[in-house]
């Protein structure tokens, strides 16, 4: 009897530990990417001339904290499908090149030729991760050691002018998303679940043990995708 209640109080203990080490572990959205950030001033404080046509270049980065190209293609053309004729601000053509490593602007007028336009929207992500150890708990009575992944991404957009060069405006956005998973590969009824965004009550519950790689930076570049396309239209009053 005692035995059992000296365990118990033991892993009680371990368990409140555990938790608070996790709820002491600080966001970490990483800083923008984008090469054209520098000196662009915040889209809210720009007046756009109306209405502005745009293309789009999507510069896919390399890493493990990276979703498939796939997926960043899906975001890609919800962009543009969120921005189309008869917005202040309409997308008329969207591109996803690798991020250039030589000159970032002729590589820019080079994809954004197709589009016949003057200005593109330079959009880039940026995604780390950080993996810790968890107690996860599953209704009443269920709990497991496992692992929480969370997943942050920053996604910055710049205005570009073709012919200067010039940047004229900037978005920034963020998204994270957490993924608790047990140790073990099948541990049902307990599957891996995947939380969206910051204190987010909105889980993803799949009858399957595992998720595909990078699913969880999936969610989380589309949460920040989702930012930003609301950061634009509260500045743009579309």
């Amino acid at each position: 009897m005692c035995t059992n209640l000296l365990s118990r109080a033991l892993a009680a203990a371990g368990l409140t530990l555990l938790l608070a080490g996790c709820a002491g572990l600080p966001e970490a959205y990483p800083l923008p990417a984008n090469p054209f950030l520098t000196d662009a001033p915040p889209l809210a404080s720009t007046t756009l001339a109306q209405p502005a046509k745009v293309g789009l270049v999507w510069l896919a980065p390399v890493g493990s904290a990276v979703p498939p190209q796939a997926v960043q293609q899906r975001l890609v053309d919800k962009i543009k499908a969120q921005f189309a004729a008869g917005k202040r601000l309409e997308i008329v053509g969207a591109t996803m090149i690798a991020a250039p490593q030589g000159d970032m602007l002729a590589e820019i007028r080079k994809a954004s030729a197709p589009f016949n336009v003057n200005q593109v929207l330079v959009v880039m992500p940026t995604g780390t991760e950080v993996v810790s150890p968890a107690w996860l708990h599953y209704g009443r009575d269920g709990r497991a050691v496992g692992t929480r992944t969370d997943s942050y991404f920053t996604v910055s957009l710049v205005g570009l002018d073709l012919n200067s060069g010039k940047s004229l405006y900037s978005v920034v956005a963020y998204g994270q998303a957490r993924l608790l998973a047990t140790d073990y590969e099948d541990a049902r009824p307990f599957y891996p679940r995947i939380s969206p965004g910051y204190g987010n009550s909105a889980f993803i519950y799949p009858q399957r043990a595992t998720f595909p790689p990078g699913e969880v930076h999936a969610v989380a570049l589309e949460q920040a995708v989702n930012g930003l396309i609301y950061e634009l239209d509260r500045a743009l009053g579309s």
